[in-house]
This record gives C-alpha cells, sequence and structure tokens, in this order.
C-alpha cells in the first residue's frame, strides 16, 4: 500500500502546483467559506464530505486537496493488485496496478478536484470484489460488502456496477470459492434499494438532473457511442476524425492479431478469464455508454476510470501468459514508457488551463464599490482541461473576496438583449445600473465593454 501511495505521488506530483478547474472552486468555497460541504444538484454525499476534511486539515490549499486524489488513486491501484493477485497471482497483479497507476486516459478523476468522485466510485466496486473473494462467505463478509456499496452509492453512482459484475463473476465459475449468486443477492440488492430510497427522500428525484440530461438528453447513448468508448479506452483524443478514424482501423486490426495469437497459444483457464475480465468491461464501461465520451478533447475521461482499472487487468493477464521474461518485461516497459508519455502530454493540457485559470483571477479588474462586475469571455476549457465553465464568482471569492458581486455572462454577443431585459444567473434575475462594470477577457486580458 506505501509503495503504490509513494507511486502514485511520485507520478503525479507536478499536479499538485495546479489551480482548481471549474466546479473545483465551488466545492472549495461550499466547505471553506460557507462551511458546508454539500453542492447544488448533485447527491454525492460522502464525495462531498470529502472537502469539508480537506478543508479542517489544510483549509483552501489546493495542494493538500489533490493530495487527497493522489491518495485515492494510490489506493485504488492497490485494490486492483489485491484483487488480480487472488485472481491471477501476483506478477499479473503487479503488471496490471503498475499499468493502471500510469493509465493516461482517465485524468480527470485524478487531476479535477471534483472528479474525485468516479475515483471513489471505482474505489467501492474494487474493494467490494476484493471483499467478497477473499475468503469463506459468511455474515460478516455480507455486512461488509453491504456497507462498502452503501458508501460507495453515496459517494458515485458507478459503484452500484458492484451488482452486475460480482453476480457475472459468480456466474462465469472462473474464480474459485466464490460465492453463489443467492448469497450475493441480499448484501447486493438491500444497500442498493437503501440508497435509491434514501435519494429520492432526500432530492425529489430517483436520477439526478445532471445524469438525466446526460442520459435522456440530445446527445444521449446510441450505437455509435460504443466504438467511441471502447476505441477511447485505447486511444488519446484527436480533433481529426479521419486520423482517429485511421487509429481505430489501426488498433482492430492489431487487437484482433493479439486475439488470435492469445487463441492459439494460451491456455484454457487462460482464456476463460480473459472472457470474464472482457464481460466485467463491458459491464464497467456502462456509465460511459450512457453519458458518451469525447473523442475530440480529454474531457468525461472519468468515465472511464472503472473501466481502465478492467482494462489494465486485461493487459496484464495477457502480459502473464508470455513465457520469456526477457519479452514479457520489454514489453511492459514499452507499455508503461508510452503510458507515461501520454499522461505527460494530457499534464501538459491541466498546466495549460491552470495558468489561464490563475491569470483570469490575478488580472481581473478591481470590482465597483457600489455596483457589480459583469464578465464575458472566460475561457471553457483548454483540450478538454476545464476552465472556467462553472465556479468563477467562488474563484474571486477565495482570491480576494466579493465573489458575490461578479455576473458572467456566457454569450457577450447578446449584450443589448442583456441590457435591455437582464439576466438570470445563478436563479436570480440580474439587472444592469449605472454603477456596473463590464470587462471582457480577450484571451491575455480584460477589455473594458462600453455600455450606453
Amino acid at each position: 500500500m506505501v509503495a503504490f501511495l509513494g507511486a502514485s505521488f511520485l507520478f503525479f506530483w507536478s499536479t499538485l502546483a495546479f489551480t482548481p478547474f471549474s466546479d473545483d472552486h465551488s466545492a472549495l468555497w461550499n466547505s471553506g467559506v460557507r462551511g458546508i460541504p454539500w453542492r447544488n444538484g448533485f447527491f454525492r454525499p460522502l464525495s462531498d464530505a470529502t472537502f469539508r476534511l480537506g478543508d479542517l486539515l489544510w483549509g483552501t490549499s489546493v495542494a493538500g486537496h489533490r493530495a487527497i486524489n493522489l491518495v485515492i488513486h494510490g489506493t485504488n491501484a492497490f485494490l486492483l493488485f489485491a484483487l488480480m493477485e487472488r485472481w491471477a497471482g501476483r506478477r499479473t497483479a503487479l503488471s496490471s496496478s503498475v499499468l493502471f497507476l500510469l493509465y493516461p486516459f482517465h485524468q480527470e478523476s485524478i487531476v479535477w478536484l471534483v472528479g474525485r468522485e468516479s475515483a471513489l466510485g471505482t474505489s467501492a466496486v474494487l474493494l467490494g470484489l476484493v471483499i467478497i473473494g477473499s475468503g469463506p462467505w459468511n455474515s460478516l463478509r455480507a455486512i461488509m460488502v453491504a456497507s462498502t456499496l452503501l458508501l460507495g452509492t453515496l459517494c458515485y453512482e458507478s459503484a452500484l456496477l458492484l451488482i452486475p459484475m460480482a453476480l457475472l463473476v459468480a456466474w462465469s465459475g472462473v474464480v474459485p470459492s466464490w460465492p453463489t449468486w443467492r448469497q450475493l443477492l441480499p448484501p447486493l440488492l438491500l444497500p442498493a434499494m437503501g440508497y435509491l430510497a434514501f435519494r429520492t427522500n432526500s432530492t425529489g428525484s430517483l436520477i439526478g438532473g445532471y445524469f438525466k440530461e446526460l442520459v435522456l438528453g440530445d446527445d444521449g447513448p446510441s450505437f455509435t457511442v460504443l466504438p467511441k468508448v471502447l476505441g477511447r479506452l485505447f486511444l488519446p483524443p484527436e480533433p481529426d476524425n479521419e486520423v482517429q478514424l485511421v487509429r481505430g482501423a489501426f488498433l482492430l486490426i492489431l487487437l484482433t492479431v493479439v486475439a488470435l495469437v492469445h487463441r492459439r497459444f494460451g491456455s484454457a483457464l487462460s482464456r476463460r478469464s480473459l472472457t470474464l475480465l472482457g464481460l466485467l468491461l463491458l459491464v464497467a464501461c456502462s456509465v460511459a455508454f450512457l453519458a458518451g465520451v469525447s473523442t475530440v478533447t480529454s474531457e468525461s475521461d472519468r468515465f472511464l476510470h472503472l473501466p481502465s482499472a478492467i482494462l489494465c487487468a486485461m493487459v496484464g493477464s495477457m502480459l502473464a501468459t508470455i513465457q520469456r521474461p526477457v519479452s514479457r518485461w520489454l514489453l511492459f516497459g514499452a507499455l508503461c514508457a508510452l503510458s507515461y508519455w501520454q499522461t505527460r502530454l494530457n499534464h501538459a493540457n491541466w498546466m495549460v488551463a491552470s495558468r489561464k485559470t490563475h491569470q483570469c483571477v490575478e488580472q481581473l479588474p478591481p470590482i465597483p464599490a457600489d455596483g457589480m462586475l459583469w464578465v464575458s469571455g472566460l475561457p471553457d476549457s483548454h483540450d478538454g482541461a476545464y476552465i472556467f465553465r462553472n465556479g468563477f464568482p467562488e474563484a474571486v471569492d477565495l482570491a480576494c473576496g466579493s465573489g458575490d458581486r461578479v455576473i458572467v455572462v456566457p454569450d457577450p454577443g447578446q449584450r443589448a438583449s442583456v441590457l435591455a431585459n437582464g439576466l438570470v444567473f445563478r436563479g436570480e434575475q440580474r439587472w444592469w445600473s449605472e454603477a456596473d462594470r463590464w470587462f471582457h477577457w480577450n484571451g491575455s486580458s480584460y477589455r473594458a465593454v462600453e455600455v450606453p
């Protein structure tokens, strides 16, 4: 555990210097200024509570809060190691967990403070699987699984995937001494029902508004999402669709060759294990299938956090079948180097987003003593790394106070309409007054907007 935590900090040490991003400001402001962790529009109370814990330990120090994310990431790598050690042995477990530590396409869950929600959901699933398979089934183990699932759902909805994944392992018969599906149903279904009842009673809705918009909105799930999600598990984002299609075709050919070679030389047990992991991977991708992922930028990478753990377990299992140690370690080293290189490229996007975030707050003109400061043109993101999609007034409040007198105008082209009809901001109607000032961010500095 100590080794995995140390590796997590080693690989992601540079991210501790990054600023908060977008919703991060709201989370820090809620816990540090208001003294309450809860964010509006979400029902993830335990994830929100971690920000209150961070505030008690480090105040609004971004490095301290991001260190919590690194601890969660290292813990998940350790849980994957513990799971795969029981399923396939120490060698497979080590390669799987190291690859997971370096996996480059789930950075939102690590670098973005609020992204820890998806990482905590992954923690619940991996811990639940470890508990189920770590010894003879008894009432104590059932209580531990039920508690893990309930706590996990209060962090992130993806923890519910523990139910189909655990039942799938039971149905496969691949893992020795795994309890039957009849034994698993009570400790899995009862906490799930309790969570749904608690959520409905607390929010008045079974499905949150944000998730409902993702699933049922205009960009909801479709059959085209499936290849995008599976492709993004292996490929970096690419704005050019033709380039991404060529990459996808090459990837399909490569995976087909690998599958044929493994079918020819792999053992029957190894093939059954990989089939099980493949099915678990599809289940783990459920949230990504429903919500969608971007093939153009790194946005929505957090939906790939749990799938990446299963994918790395598959790759580790296939590496273990290579008989020659030199070939096995050379291939493993090449995969690690490629992952680390891609991770650094991803961190570069967040570094640019961090610099722009700092500039937008640092260069903000003075807020009028008797009026409001209207701001437009704030950058949304940089190649998927969030900047000020949300949270600008909270960022101002954390930096210098008076953030409640900052109004963000989402579309500067509607200036005439805003001046004539006002603007609904944060659920409140706002009207322009003569004491107010308006500034537009042009990419490098603020420019005063003349208001007649």
